[in-house]
């Protein structure tokens, strides 16, 4: 996976960023695949700001390569947030 760069925190102008990632247990979709809700921010490790967050469900055990319709990749979520994080004159 290719990193995109974040911009500096805007309250501190540090470049010690982390993408944070919670994760709950969401359930079992019909083929009985464990799927989660993930959910995305980025933390600023000196001043501690926080942006937006991004979350949504992802089949953890994937049996296909076919993903439901409501569901998404990580890859998905790592990419909105930084792109929310980055949004800004």
């Amino acid at each position: 996976m290719q990193e995109v760069e974040l911009k500096p925190c805007p309250f501190c102008g540090s470049t010690k960023l982390k993408i944070d990632k919670k994760s709950s247990l969401y359930g079992y979709n019909g083929l009985d695949m464990r799927s989660e809700r993930h959910t995305y921010s980025v933390r600023c490790n000196v001043c501690h700001a926080r942006g937006g967050a991004v979350g949504g469900l992802v089949v953890v055990d994937k049996r296909t390569d076919v993903i439901p319709a409501k569901f998404t990749t990580d890859e998905e979520l790592r990419k909105k947030v930084v792109e929310k994080w980055n949004r800004r004159a």
